[in-house]
C-alpha cells in the first residue's frame, strides 16, 4: 500500500523577506559609511536574524553583491536604456547630469551614486562584491563608448576625441560628482561643475 503522507521538510521554514532585506541594506549602504556598518546592524534594521541572513546570502559579501545587482536593476539600467535610445547627444548629456545630481535615498537629500561609493571602497569589500563592481564598471564604460560612437555616426558629436577617452572622461566626472555629493556639496553646485566639465564635449 502506497502512503500519500507528505514527508516533512527538514530545517526551518523560510520566513526571510529577501526584497525587504535588500531594500534596507541598499538604503543603509547608500547613506552610511560602508566600513563602519556591521552586518549585525543590517540585521537589526531589517528585523532578521543573522543566521537567517546567512542562509539567504551566504555571508556579508553575498549580501553586498546582491545589493549591487539590485542597484543596477533599479538605478543604473534606466540610465543605460536612456543612453541606448535615439535621444540626441546634448539632450542625453543633460539627462545624465540631472541623474548624477539627483540620485538619492528615497526622498532624502542626494548623496551620490551607491555604485561609485562602493567602487571607491572596493579594497575593503569581499571578492564577489569586487567582481561585481569590476563588471559594472566595464559595462558602464562600454555603454558610454557605444553612446558616443552612435552620436558620432549621427553627426551629433564632432569633438576630436576617441570614444574610449570620452567614455573614461565621462566616468571620471560622474565619479567626482558623486564624491562631492557624498561630502555634502550642494547638488546645484555639483550640477554647475558637471555642466562646465561636460561643455568640452559639445
Amino acid at each position: 500500500m502506497i502512503s500519500n503522507t507528505v514527508k516533512p521538510v527538514r530545517g526551518r521554514p523560510k520566513t526571510l523577506d529577501r526584497d525587504h532585506v535588500l531594500d534596507v541594506a541598499m538604503d543603509s549602504y547608500w547613506k552610511d559609511n560602508i566600513g563602519n556598518l556591521s552586518l549585525n546592524e543590517i540585521c537589526r534594521r531589517s528585523g532578521v536574524s543573522k543566521p537567517g541572513l546567512y542562509r539567504e546570502f551566504s555571508n556579508e559579501d553575498g549580501l553586498m553583491k546582491a545589493v549591487l545587482i539590485r542597484y543596477q536593476e533599479q538605478v543604473l539600467e534606466p540610465v543605460q536604456q536612456m543612453l541606448n535610445s535615439d535621444v540626441p547627444f546634448k539632450e542625453a548629456l543633460d539627462n545624465l547630469i540631472s541623474f548624477a545630481t539627483s540620485v538619492n535615498c528615497h526622498d532624502e537629500s542626494p548623496n551620490g551614486c551607491l555604485f561609485i561609493k562602493m567602487r571607491e571602497s572596493r579594497v575593503h569589500l569581499g571578492k564577489e562584491t569586487q567582481a561585481q563592481i569590476d563588471f559594472l564598471e566595464k559595462q558602464g564604460l562600454v555603454f558610454f563608448k557605444k553612446w558616443v560612437e552612435r552620436s558620432k555616426t549621427k553627426g551629433e558629436f564632432s569633438v576630436d576625441m576617441s570614444s574610449e577617452f570620452v567614455a573614461t572622461y565621462i566616468d571620471a566626472q560622474l565619479s567626482n560628482a558623486s564624491t562631492q555629493l557624498a561630502r555634502g556639496v550642494a547638488p546645484e553646485t555639483v550640477k554647475k561643475i558637471l555642466l562646465v566639465a561636460f561643455s568640452v564635449l559639445e
